[in-house]
């Protein structure tokens, strides 16, 4: 189907652009960005993988959010050239 669309003058540059580096037309690139849009569904959960290393996972979140303050502080003195 052949249609006509009013394209931001920047994004049709960019969608031009980045088609051909792809090695592929502006019809293609399009077609699958719709495509792509299309699937997507907000709040659709997603299913990621996981992998069982046999050991224990043995933190509750409190202690997690604590690591991640710790190594936050950590990394940020160390760029600060104090650790």
């Amino acid at each position: 189907m052949q249609t006509t669309l009013r394209i931001d003058d920047e994004l049709y540059r960019r969608a031009k652009a980045e088609a051909a580096r792809q090695g592929i037309t502006l019809t293609q690139f399009l077609e699958e960005a719709l495509r792509l849009r299309l699937q997507y569904r907000p709040g659709k959960p997603v299913k990621l993988p996981t992998f069982d290393s046999g050991k224990v996972f043995d933190f509750t979140p409190e202690q997690l959010k604590e690591l991640i303050q710790s190594d936050d502080s950590a990394y940020d003195l160390h760029k600060l050239g104090r650790s």
